[in-house]
């Protein structure tokens, strides 16, 4: 079995992300999806780390892996959603949460029939055409038992658990238009079976060496499912290792593997980037503890600095008027980032970034 060092399997993920060099917007786009967080930034400055073009037209934002909002190729959309679903009740527990699961089976309802209904109400209610947060969930109370519309403390209302309604963009129920609002999604054109080869394709090019449990967790799905996932394609797989912790790579990346391509350049990537929410984190901070917690704390992430295709630094940015001020924490020699910022400030609607 192949076995790399850990800045070997960092190298060939950076490639995967196109983050060794930036490429064209639909490539960038199609390699795992970019992450819509935070609101309003986050997905085009994951785009503006890999290629300098605007966001193409042919996209979709959809609640995708973990429930949260991501920007993917329309055409693709069902690599992205349904093939997250898993095809028995044990494994929908997994897409919706354990909180949400529980709370609907001591109302008396089995997840898959919860889920039915959510899914019904929703497509009545988005009939007319999109609906903003507040609109939605009234549609949803309108329609739904109460034994599915629990007390929120925070909202001070009755409303659909978020694992349930954000399930609903891997049920190819719902699609994102605008921030925070949602609309019925276009009947799906490629076949299931494929978009589920193609899910572990992309996650093992972004993330290999993996395996099927690194897959589940990352996406919220089935340990189960993903394990079929992986069975589905696993001619076109080759077994690889990083330091030892055992995973696969397609066989036809074992080559990107043994010798990555080399990285150039500066990019700034926010904290949930595909890049650095990768779901092997030990790989990327390795035993630095103080840059894992710092990374990574519960409440907050910072930004990365990658130079040259390693982390380099962090970063935060911080509103104050319309000027940026970011505040760079390096873990070794600085370097100009001052571009890269200036571009992000533009995506939060300032004027400037001011570097502090």
């Amino acid at each position: 079995m192949l076995d790399v060092p850990a800045d070997q399997a960092l190298a060939f993920r950076v490639a995967g992300h196109h983050l060794d060099r930036r490429v064209g917007a639909e490539e960038a786009v199609a390699a795992i999806g970019l992450q819509e967080y935070p609101p309003g930034w986050g997905a085009l400055a994951a785009l503006r780390a890999r290629s300098l073009d605007p966001l193409p037209p042919e996209v979709v934002q959809v609640n995708s892996f973990r429930g949260s909002p991501y920007v993917v190729p329309s055409a693709d959309a069902r690599v992205f959603t349904a093939a997250l679903v898993p095809e028995d009740e044990a494994g929908l527990k997994s897409l919706v949460g354990a909180a949400p699961a529980k709370e609907v089976i001591e109302e008396g309802y089995a997840v898959g029939e919860a889920l039915s209904l959510v899914a019904a109400a929703a497509r009545e209610g988005l009939e007319g055409g999109p609906l903003d947060r507040d609109a939605f969930h009234q549609a949803m109370r309108e329609r739904l038992p109460d034994g599915l519309l629990p007390w929120c403390r925070g909202c001070q209302s009755h409303h659909v658990r978020p694992g349930f309604w954000r399930a609903l963009g891997p049920l190819e129920v719902t699609v994102m238009p605008e921030k925070a609002t949602w609309a019925l999604a276009e009947p799906p054109a490629m076949p299931l079976e494929a978009a589920r080869a193609e899910l572990v394709r992309r996650f093992l090019r972004v993330y290999g060496p993996a395996t099927h449990t690194q897959l589940a967790g990352w996406a919220q799905t089935a340990p189960s499912h993903a394990k079929k996932l992986f069975e589905g394609v696993r001619e076109e797989l080759a077994a690889a290792s990083v330091e030892g912790r055992k995973g696969f790579v397609l066989a036809c990346d074992v080559d990107r593997l043994v010798s990555p391509p080399p990285a150039t350049g500066v990019r700034l990537l926010g904290g949930y980037d595909p890049y650095v929410a990768q779901p092997d984190r030990d790989t990327l901070v390795g035993a630095n503890g103080a840059l894992k917690k710092k990374l990574f704390p519960s409440v907050g992430r910072p930004g990365v600095v990658l130079v040259d295709g390693r982390v380099a630094g962090l970063w935060r940015g911080r509103k104050q008027g319309d000027v940026l001020e970011v505040d760079l924490d390096w873990l070794g020699d600085s370097v100009d980032v001052a571009e890269e910022a200036s571009v992000i400030a533009s995506f939060r609607d300032c004027s400037e970034a001011r570097l502090v």
